[in-house]
């Protein structure tokens, strides 16, 4: 059976690897970088869902998502809008969200497989709860019960481990983020500093033209005086 595929489009290289780790195995997944390369990559693979980071450069994700829903085939594809404040998001587009679902960063590995099955595999929840119910049944001897009461601790492991490996990728962003802009800041301040000092030297040489002009005449009247003064 071929798997289903999933479309991720973050600007975010940590975050693309991230989400691909946790659907390894599950689906098959796409990454793009950008929304105009992940409107192309829709285009191109016809995804059964995707994954659609809010902030992006150029293009945020809601205008992605007017573009990809223009094209033959991806009206009704699912897309979850991710982003790491639920404002960003708001502020562009009021809520109740009806064109999209939304998940708010940091997500742990189990909610996002959750999110996504709700869309692929609707039916998972269903035999979910039947599977629990089945387990109700009392078990006949104590070491069969005792994988079942490790697995959750482990899963609980790994949610804690996903959850803090999100952390630290988005801290690790904001700090670069943080670092451009400041960065960024002090280039504008030596540009200013630099024009500042051009614009006083234009004007001290504009000052010092001034200066041999007036002098160049002082030494033309005197130059007609000697004139003069030989000529009589």
């Amino acid at each position: 059976m071929t798997a289903k595929k999933v479309l991720v489009i973050d600007d975010s290289i940590m975050i693309r690897k991230m989400v691909k780790s946790i659907l390894s195995g599950k689906y098959d997944v796409l990454e793009a970088s950008d929304g105009k390369s992940g409107l192309d990559a829709a285009r191109r693979a016809f995804p059964d869902l995707i994954l659609l980071d809010f902030v992006m450069p150029k293009y945020n994700g809601y205008q992605t998502l007017q573009a990809i829903r223009r094209v033959e085939g991806l009206q009704k594809v699912p897309v979850i809008m991710i982003s790491g404040l639920k404002e960003q998001v708001t502020e562009h587009v009021p809520e109740p969200f009806t064109e999209f679902d939304f998940l708010e960063k940091p997500f742990e590995a189990d909610v996002l497989v959750a999110r996504i099955q709700n869309f692929l595999t609707p039916e998972t929840a269903q035999q979910t709860s039947s599977a629990a119910t089945s387990r109700t049944a009392p078990v006949s001897t104590v070491p069969k019960e005792m994988p079942r009461a490790e697995e959750p601790s482990l899963q609980m492991i790994v949610n804690r481990l996903t959850a803090t490996e999100t952390l630290l990728v988005q801290g690790i962003e904001n700090l670069i983020q943080r670092e451009v802009v400041a960065r960024f800041i002090e280039l504008n301040t030596r540009i200013e500093h630099q024009d500042n000092a051009i614009k006083s030297l234009n004007q001290r040489m504009e000052k010092i033209s001034e200066q041999i002009d007036h002098q160049n005449k002082g030494l033309m009247v005197i130059l007609r005086e000697l004139k003069s003064l030989q000529g009589k």
